[in-house]
Parts: structure tokens; sequence; C-alpha cells
């Protein structure tokens, strides 16, 4: 149950993220390809039954949820929450229109690996798992950055969680 609420934690955010780019890169092309969102094209992205958006309070609960099975209040080594960079989000998307969806999935840090936790078991650790995001085509197969790449860098949560806002706190406000 912990995997299920985490993988829809971080499929909401993800969702959102890529449904709006795609649709911004769409209803503009002769604009530059970070361009905020038009109203017209944020209209369409709240269109739910289209992207499959749920309630910000389903989300919290699913959310709290999630917290409780690791007894979050008493437990500060437990992988919250994983935060990766908008732009480097959007630049993906933007430079391969031909991605459909997004595949995520989860996978240990490279210093966790090269810390000799190659293979082992390291639960929800935060710092010894990230999320690695490659997009694919309509047919199943993967599209690569121009150089072959693919997005990580996701920071964890607890360790380098937000300080300022409402993402500091653990559930959406």
């Amino acid at each position: 149950m912990k995997k299920n609420s985490f993988i829809y934690v971080i499929a909401i955010a993800l969702i959102t993220i890529v449904a709006c780019s795609k649709e911004s890169n769409d209803l503009a092309p002769n604009a530059k390809r970070l361009n905020p969102l038009s109203v017209r094209s944020l209209a369409r992205c709240t269109d739910t039954a289209h992207y499959q958006f749920i309630p910000m309070d389903s989300a919290n609960r699913m959310i709290n949820s999630y917290l409780y099975s690791i007894n979050y209040t008493m437990n500060d080594t437990d992988l919250r929450s994983l935060s990766i960079n908008a732009d480097s989000i959007r630049l993906y998307l933007n430079s391969n229109p031909g991605i459909s969806s997004v595949k995520l999935m989860f996978a240990h840090t490279l210093n966790y690996i090269n810390s000799g936790g190659e293979g082992q078991y390291a639960g929800y650790q935060s710092g010894a798992l990230t999320i690695i995001m490659a997009g694919y085509d309509r047919s199943g197969n993967y599209i690569y950055m121009p150089t072959g790449m693919v997005i990580d860098h996701a920071t964890p949560c607890p360790a380098s969680c937000p300080t300022v806002g409402d993402a500091a706190f653990d559930l959406l406000r």
C-alpha cells in the first residue's frame, strides 16, 4: 500500500506538468518553447476528463495515508517526496513533441550505489531513491534528449525539502 500511495502522488504532480507543458507547445507552435501557458491552454489543462486530474482533497487524503504509513511524525529518514526541476521537464517535452506519455521509474541514486548499495534493498530511504523520467511515443518507443539523456536529478525530501511557501508543508494547501 505504501508503494501505491507514493506512486499516485508522484504521478499526479508530473501528469500536471507534462499535460500542461505539452498543451502550451501545441497551441503556440511559433512561440518560444519555454513561454508560460496562455489563458486558453490553461483552460484546457483544467479539463479533468482528458488529463485525469483529481481534486486537492483527494490528493491530500492519498498523501496523508502514505505519510501515516511511514510514521512520518517520528521518522525523518523515509522519503516523503521528490522534486524535479520544471524547466528540465519543459525542455525535455518541448524538444520532443512526439512524446505522448511519460514513464516514471524508481531507481537507486548513484551516490547510494557508489557507497556499496548496488542491488541492496533501501526501503524508502531518502537519498537512496530517485525517479528516472523517460518519455515515449504512441508506439511505446522511448524518446530521449538529442544527447541520449533522460531526466533524473530528483531532490529528496527529507534532506532537501522546500523551506518556504506552501511547498514547505507535506500536504497540498
